[in-house]
């Protein structure tokens, strides 16, 4: 059944215990972990953006919420954790993999760099599946580097018929990675302008020729970038605030940045 606005799934709380399978660096700043496990048999995952929460040991030892009357109850001190895209799941092979960008000092992302196979991690989540429109022709995909994961999932999934405009701002040659998709995409890589990396995506969304008169957009990536982002979309013709959807996925001057806070609030 084709959908025209986000439904919302929500998912019971499970805390899954993991291993690490593999790793792999498809370029100097991601590092990709396959992570696999019993606990994966129930997993489910309904989009593209769908995220899990990652928790690393601490001192060498998992410390892990509990269930208790269908909520997380976490331990005092609370241990790390941060959110990150599924990028793919395949249940018959048990797996579950999750991208990394490389950006140092993260309790998270410094555990995915040392990582090796076999160590153990804690997955919660997902909690909450925001299934996206599925039935428009022409879709608009843009972000900084934290989006590429779900921007990667979201093109292989795309229906048979439609098109995609996809904009993706890098620091660098180095950052751009194969992004592979059964259907027609105009795919930039935005690695010039003299912008900052997380401001690249306002100026060059500025000038884009869009799809019309059809088009969902999405956009995702650091969140005062992406307040800008949201404006220049909504000035498009043929976008408004039903067929926009924007994300900040991080903030450049706070560690602690809720992802899900509206982007609408100056």
């Amino acid at each position: 059944m084709l959908t025209r606005s986000i439904e919302l799934i929500k998912h019971a709380p499970r805390v899954r215990v993991l291993e690490v399978r593999r790793i792999t660096n498809p370029a100097p700043r991601y590092r990709l972990l396959t992570l696999g496990g019993e606990d994966l048999s129930d997993f489910v995952t309904r989009s593209p953006t769908d995220h899990v929460g990652i928790i690393p040991p601490t001192d060498g030892e998992l410390v892990l919420p509990q269930l208790a009357e269908g909520r997380l109850r976490w331990p005092t001190p609370r241990p790390p954790m941060r959110e990150y895209t599924v990028r793919r799941y395949d249940r018959a092979a048990g797996e579950l993999d999750v991208r990394f960008l490389m950006h140092g000092g993260g309790p998270v992302s410094g555990w995915a760099a040392s990582a090796k196979p076999g160590d153990r991690v804690a997955v919660v989540g997902p909690l909450v599946s925001k299934v996206m429109p599925d039935g428009y022709p022409n879709y608009l995909l843009a972000g900084d580097l934290t989006a590429v994961p779900a921007i990667s999932r979201w093109l292989s999934e795309l229906p048979d018929g439609v098109t995609a405009q996809v904009i993706i701002a890098a620091g660098s040659e180095d950052d751009v990675i194969e992004l592979r998709c059964a259907q027609p995409i105009s795919l930039r890589w935005l690695t010039e302008g003299g912008y900052p990396e997380a401001d690249q995506l306002p100026w060059a969304l500025a000038t884009l020729g869009l799809y019309a008169p059809d088009t969902w957009a999405w956009a995702a990536g650091e969140a005062l970038a992406m307040r800008e982002v949201r404006r220049v979309l909504l000035d498009k013709p043929g976008l408004s605030a039903d067929t926009v959807k924007v994300t900040g996925y991080w903030r450049r001057d706070r560690s602690d940045y809720d992802y899900e806070a509206p982007l609408e609030a100056d």
